[in-house]
């Protein structure tokens, strides 16, 4: 059982970050190590690793591989597994669409479906953040901390565009947002919203709001598996339950039943806290 805590930052922030998700879990009694399946969200987003080392495997491998203190996660497309330990604790900075890119000043593409070592990427002060949170134990000073970090870099911060504003309009809406709208609301050309959004997102507008709507369906299950199949695709804007789970098997590599034994084998839902959508 896992023990997220969801915060919303300040307004100053507010059009750069969506979240700091503050994790946890409630220890389990042997030593043993438990794995979470991670399918992709439209949040890109910095995670600092407070407990254990933690490991990774993408889809498709075969070894698990050990990760840095601080990941850096662009644009996510293959379902990742996490190996965890009975000390895990983290925190997940959420950005808004094409906040990262705002905030790193590297193109999304740069970083397409793989996370980035952040002590790579991110000044010396990340690694003082990273020691200071790991004396720190209440979730509410984890959060004013990570807070006060975040303030300290806005002045270097890409300034915020129509275009940065139309995205968290998709992503929050999915594929109910045409196209020719969303690149409307963004003061652009279709074309020129299209390379943008391969800038900014690392991907092709499309398959973002895809990618939206396929969360937005994901943390629902987490949060509630009694749901059903018919009740989630409605909610989210699919056609019919079919499209749902043909999107549920594209961008999480299983069918919903087998996740569904997964998440009970792990007791672990790190993305119905979330709250996508």
């Amino acid at each position: 059982m896992n023990t997220s805590q969801l915060f919303y930052p300040h307004p100053v922030l507010q059009p750069l970050i969506k979240m700091v998700l503050v994790k946890g879990v409630v220890p389990w009694e042997d030593n043993s190590k438990k794995i979470y399946s991670y399918p992709p969200t439209p949040v890109h987003c910095i995670i600092l690793y407070l407990g254990s080392p933690i490991r990774a495997r993408k889809l498709g491998k075969e070894s698990f591989e050990r990760q840095p203190d601080c990941v850096v996660v662009g644009p996510q497309l293959t379902p990742v597994e996490i190996e965890l330990s009975k000390d895990h604790r983290a925190v997940m900075i959420g950005f808004q669409p094409g906040g990262l890119y705002r905030f790193l000043g590297i193109p999304m593409t740069e970083m397409f479906d793989d996370g980035v070592d952040g002590f790579q990427i991110l000044d010396k002060e990340i690694t003082c953040l990273i020691d200071e949170l790991r004396e720190t134990e209440k979730p509410e000073d984890v959060n004013n901390k990570v807070q006060m970090y975040l303030f300290k870099k806005l002045q270097s911060t890409l300034e915020q565009l129509p275009f940065d504003r139309a995205l968290r309009k998709l992503q929050k809406t999915g594929n109910v947002y045409t196209m020719d709208d969303v690149a409307q609301d963004a003061c652009l050309s279709l074309r020129q919203f299209q390379r943008k959004c391969h800038e900014r997102l690392g991907m092709n507008p499309k398959l973002y709001a895809r990618i939206a709507r396929f969360s937005k369906a994901y943390s629902m299950f987490e949060a509630n598996q009694q749901l059903t199949w018919s009740h989630i695709s409605h909610q989210c804007g699919y056609f019919d339950q079919m499209h749902f789970i043909k999107d549920f098997k594209e961008f999480s590599g299983v069918t919903p039943g087998l996740m569904s034994k997964k998440l009970d084998d792990s007791g672990l839902t790190f993305q119905a806290p979330m709250k996508i959508g």
